[in-house]
């Protein structure tokens, strides 16, 4: 534990008014190191043996977020104004569902709204809930509306019901976190998740609701930088797929390439109905799916959904080979591995092993893009010393700066040095957004 005496002391220009903000950043501080250590017994006995840089990553990482965590102001008459739209909204809606589907149809509720469409109704059903029950979820009621809606008017005021349930909850999220600096904290969970990515409950709001998160200060600017296709990339440096590589290379659409190479016509000539489909496998083999969740996504029969897996891993030999023998490491060693050694465990006993199977493929290039953005992040912080910027948030594959408006390009053009690293000899591009006197949401 000795990185946390390297904490600073307080210093003699502190005022009494700030101590208890600084014992309570002090001791959140102690506590992520806590959270640091605990996650590191807890886990696979090598899990960041490997490499003795990523602990020390770790650490520095635990005081970054801490320091994030002073988190956002927040335009408070906003808040509220969208507080009282929402409520109209759901309320008008309310209204209008039970003046067709009647007073006893809870709209809120999965179960009285899946007891409608598939037994009083008759539709079948799409998905089945967890016991068993048929699915009335956002995607569910959206897959209907597609293809009753002109027999059932009823189901888009359904899921406009839905989205505003939705927002006013974020809203509401938003209400019960404020301090009374009328601020929220991002509440990083960064020890948890096997994979390694950093977790917090903002990068789930709306951005309709993010419209209410605002710079500290009147002249500044938020600087939005996110690795463009981060996991794509990784699988390509990984796997050295030739047609990946060669995509890459030339910068084509890669979504279009695996198009034109599974079904052997000009890119040119891919279009961008067929696009959504390579963009929908591209993703669904990072993720792990198979056959029944790609049938879900592109709503098409489950032998076409195999159909076009197989053609997949035809047309893309090195990446069925890199699937092939990731699959049986897991078998033989248990546990999934990061491109920079962070490990998960595996239980691929019983009922558990194919779904295990598939969260360990997944392991890899969402640990690993969890690494690079961890190390990115240690990397920008000492860059932006004596800058008139600080790192503000990051989600995944994005991290957000704060600073001056007219030193904001500037800034954002150091960070993207930063950030578009080499890996495995494949770029990974940054994209730069600036944000002027904007909040998150726009």
């Amino acid at each position: 534990m000795n990185a946390i005496k390297k904490l600073p002391p307080p210093t003699n220009h502190l005022i009494a008014s700030e101590l208890p903000i600084y014992i309570e950043k002090q001791l959140k501080s102690h506590s992520r190191y806590i959270l640091c250590y605990k996650h590191l017994l807890n886990q696979h006995r090598n899990t960041f043996v490997k490499r003795d840089t990523l602990i020390d990553t770790e650490q520095r990482v635990a005081l970054i977020l801490t320091a994030m965590e002073k988190g956002f102001r927040i335009e408070f008459h906003t808040l509220m104004n969208l507080k009282r739209s929402y409520e109209s909204t759901l309320f008008n809606l309310r209204e209008e569902m039970q003046g067709k589907l009647g007073s006893a149809i809870r709209v809120n509720s999965n179960r009285d709204l899946g007891n409608l469409l598939f037994n009083n109704l008759g539709l079948s059903p799409l998905r089945r809930t967890p016991t068993g029950n048929s699915s009335a979820s956002i995607d569910v009621l959206e897959r209907l509306r597609d293809s009753y809606s002109d027999v059932y008017p009823f189901l888009k005021s359904v899921i406009e019901f839905k989205n505003a349930q939705s927002l006013i909850k974020s809203v509401k999220t938003i209400s019960k976190k404020l301090d009374l600096q009328d601020r929220i904290h991002p509440e990083f969970n960064h020890s948890t998740c096997p994979t390694g990515r950093i977790y917090s409950y903002i990068q789930n709001l709306p951005k309709e609701v993010r419209k209410v998160l605002i710079p500290d200060e009147e002249g500044n600017a938020f600087i939005e930088l996110d690795w463009s296709q981060q996991e794509l990339r990784i699988l390509a440096a990984l796997s050295q797929e030739p047609v990946f590589l060669d995509c890459l290379d030339r910068n084509e659409d890669l979504h279009k390439r695996v198009i034109s190479e599974m079904f052997h016509k000009p890119i040119f000539e891919v279009k961008d109905e067929e696009r959504k489909i390579g963009k929908t496998i591209n993703y669904a083999l990072i993720y792990g799916q198979e056959a029944p969740g790609l049938s879900w996504k592109l709503n098409i029969p489950l032998k076409k959904a195999q159909e076009l897996i197989d053609q997949y891993f035809l047309s893309l030999l090195m990446i069925r080979k890199f699937k092939d023998e990731s699959r049986e490491r897991f078998l033989s060693e248990g546990y999934s591995e990061t491109a920079f050694g962070r490990k998960t465990q595996l239980d691929l006993i019983g009922s558990k092993r194919a779904r295990e199977l598939r969260r360990g493929f997944n392991h890899i290039f969402q640990g690993t893009g969890a690494d690079i953005l961890r190390m990115t992040l240690v990397r920008l912080n000492e860059a932006l010393v004596g800058q008139m910027a600080k790192l503000k948030f990051c989600a995944h594959d994005a991290i957000y700066i704060e600073a001056k408006e007219e030193l904001s390009e500037e800034i954002g053009e150091l960070a993207k040095s930063i950030m578009e690293i080499e890996f495995k000899g494949v770029r990974l591009p940054v994209t730069v957004k600036i944000h002027n006197n904007l909040s998150m949401g726009d």
